[in-house]
């Protein structure tokens, strides 16, 4: 396993280190103050796209493992970094720019980062960067959440690579209909006013439209969204297998969110499941596709939000999870048992569920239903 810790003589600098789940000591894997001794000046994107992801340190304040276990990718003092298990790590680049949003594709054939507002991959065996896009400048970025989906919706990325490593789905985003207003920047040594595009409530948002890329050929195609490009782009998932786009389409009201699969070899798209409410429909990440072409989502269709399985046309299978009490995320399934993991402000005592509004404790159940708790009250009374 993995984590960030701040360093025993500045606090406010993380290094990343591993530990084995087997026998072994913690090791430190990547050492931020040895790889680059002097933190430099962070582009306005980079420090915007940190204030609202609410990372106020540096050194190694992300990474991103591959889905094999094998390479860990780290965004250190805007350059890119890439670590084994072993301990041995690699620089990628070493630019002017900021390289942000890091990723390992993931098989880990490739490495994938934002920088100056276009997307590039690179092989990790050996080779140049390429450049997926190279029309963002200005007002246009590619690959990068706007500001509504980083600081509202908790969507910080705008790519998302297929489990087969074969496409990349990634948004356009043009700020040309954005107001331009003055924010006022409060630091501890004073107030400046800074002119910034900010979308207003009932004013224009950005325009967000998503593509899928095609890794090989290097074609490009449009993803259906509908006629109406007034909308939230909530989130976007692969299937297990990559052969189905889902993404989350949500009204500019807010009170309706719709499924949509898409058929990432011509974008054609149609809506396979839609969740209302006459005040607002709340967005999660608790989306998972499964192996046999389910998929497991939550809803509040019944007054409190509870998970549900699906056939992957959107039919409903069964409600996994249900009562008085609330669902707040979905946080893992086991696709060989069946078994899935969740958090909840639950207790069952003497056959009866009740919430725990000041608890919050982790729970497992099975796709077939029936929840038992897995974490233990502390002695301070917490979970």
């Amino acid at each position: 396993m993995a984590f960030l810790r701040s360093r025993e003589d500045d606090v406010n600098t993380l290094d990343l280190w591993a530990a084995p789940t087997g026998e072994g000591e913690p090791y430190k894997l990547i050492d931020a103050r040895a790889l680059v001794p002097e933190a430099g000046e962070l582009s306005e994107a980079e420090i915007a796209r940190r204030e609202r992801m609410r990372i106020s340190q540096r050194g190694v304040v992300e990474y991103s493992w591959d889905e094999q276990g094998r390479y860990i990718l780290a965004p250190l003092e805007g350059d890119i970094f890439l670590a084994d298990r072993n301990g041995e790590v690699r620089r990628l680049t070493e630019t002017e720019g900021d390289e942000i949003d890091a990723k390992v594709s993931p098989q880990g054939t490739w490495a994938s980062w934002v920088r100056d507002q276009n997307l590039y991959i690179q092989p990790l065996a050996g080779g140049d960067e390429r450049a997926v896009t190279t029309d963002g400048d200005g007002l246009i970025t590619w690959a990068t959440a706007e500001f509504i989906a980083q600081e509202e919706m908790d969507r910080d990325t705008g790519y998302w690579w297929s489990p087969d490593e074969a496409r990349i789905a990634l948004t356009r985003v043009d700020e040309s209909t954005v107001d331009v207003i003055p924010r006022l920047d409060i630091q501890g040594g004073g107030a400046t006013t800074i002119q910034q595009r900010y979308p207003r409530a009932g004013r224009p948002n950005a325009v967000v439209d998503l593509f899928i890329h095609d890794v090989a050929s290097g074609e490009r195609i449009e993803v259906d969204l509908g006629d109406n490009d007034d909308i939230y782009l909530a989130r976007v998932n692969w299937s297990a297998d990559g052969g189905t786009l889902y993404v989350q389409r949500q009204s500019r009201d807010q009170q309706t969110l719709d499924l949509l699969t898409v058929d990432p070899a011509t974008g054609e798209s149609r809506v396979i499941v839609t969740q209302t409410d006459d005040a607002w429909v709340g967005l999660t990440h608790d989306f998972r596709a499964l192996e046999d072409g389910r998929f497991v989502w939550s809803s509040e269709e019944d007054g409190w939000r509870h998970l549900y399985l699906y056939e992957a046309d959107g039919t409903l299978v069964r409600q996994i999870t249900d009562g008085d009490w609330a669902v707040k995320s979905l946080d893992g399934i086991n696709a060989e048992t069946g078994e899935v993991f969740f958090t909840a402000s639950l207790e069952i005592a003497d056959g009866v569920a009740r919430e725990l509004p000041i608890e919050q404790r982790l729970w497992r159940t099975t796709l077939d239903g029936g929840a038992r708790r897995l974490s233990r009250r502390t002695a301070a009374g917490g979970a």
